[in-house]
């Protein structure tokens, strides 16, 4: 295991490079693929992986920062002029409990959950990178993303940390459906001569513990696919085109009716079944703050500043 010195360096390493305006694989290195693309794509990330609570009236989202202890877990209301640390010094990923009291969140590789005042810290994995935790709606699983070397895994298990269980290999962004009984998520495509071409977009029912396929997403627009989000009879994601840049799309659950939804660069897409509103990194060069929009794109507001 590495000690703590080496491991605030990495992720010292990885904010800075997410202030920075870079190439956008930096912040997709978690990524099962570790290519870079062909052009360099500017973008400013500064706020980043926001979550509705359940009732659609407060967002949890990672902010970066130079400052360490600016870094962090933070919580702001929908007017977005209030917002509060909770956890200090390189957090991401957070997460809502169905009840809103507490939230998941990784730091130091490892998943932690803590009271919604940062009180009360508990650390539920003790291996590998992890990243991405997502509550289930009933509050009896934790669903996230496990790196062992260069390949990711999709795991769940008990809020307590216990029962550990590997649903897939190779697969990343774990995303619940309305329900505690199916996860999204997806697993990239490859053609000839092992080349990536895509990502496939899976379905696992826990209930049977089979996996269905979905959609393939390919070409030089759909180059990588991230952040897949449950939205009724659609799904929301977000997808790296060939040049590097990141933007916000959706489609029905059988991968028809793709629908670009941000003209400007948008990355980590959340969205509210109760306030119907996604909201997501807007990453263009310059910005890298939080705005909310309609699900058909429209009413693109600025939540933080």
């Amino acid at each position: 295991m590495q000690n703590f010195k080496n491991v605030n360096l990495k992720i010292k390493i990885f904010y800075i490079a997410i202030i920075v305006s870079l190439n956008f694989y930096y912040s997709c290195s978690d990524n099962t693929l570790e290519q870079m693309p062909p052009q360099v794509a500017e973008y400013t990330q500064v706020d980043f992986e926001p979550e509705w609570n359940t009732d659609g009236d407060m967002v949890v989202y990672s902010h970066a920062n130079i400052d360490n202890d600016l870094s962090g877990i933070y919580i702001t209301g929908i007017s977005g002029l209030v917002r509060t640390q909770i956890i200090s010094n390189f957090a991401r990923s957070p997460g809502w409990s169905p009840g809103g009291n507490k939230i998941l969140y990784s730091q130091f590789f490892q998943i932690f959950k803590a009271n919604t005042t940062g009180d009360s810290v508990v650390q539920l994995t003790n291996s590998g990178e992890n990243y991405y935790p997502k509550w289930s709606s009933d509050g009896s699983l934790i669903a996230f993303s496990r790196f062992d070397g260069p390949v990711s895994k999709i795991l769940i298990m008990n809020p307590d940390g216990q029962q550990l269980q590997v649903l897939d290999s190779n697969a990343n962004y774990p995303g619940w459906e309305s329900n505690s009984s199916s996860l999204l998520y997806f697993k990239p495509s490859f053609g000839a001569g092992g080349a990536h071409t895509g990502d496939t977009l899976y379905q696992y029912n826990l209930s049977n513990q089979t996996k269905n396929i979905l959609t393939t997403l390919s070409g030089d627009v759909h180059k990588i696919n991230m952040y897949p989000v449950y939205a009724g009879d659609e799904i929301i994601f977000c997808s790296m085109n060939k040049d590097g840049y990141v933007y916000i799309y959706k489609m029905s659950r059988n991968g028809s009716n793709i629908v670009k939804l941000t003209d400007t660069q948008g990355y980590s897409p959340a969205y509210s079944l109760i306030n119907q509103k996604i909201i997501y990194t807007n990453r263009n060069k310059g910005n890298g703050r939080l705005w909310t929009m309609d699900k058909n794109g429209n009413n693109k507001i600025q939540l933080t500043y």
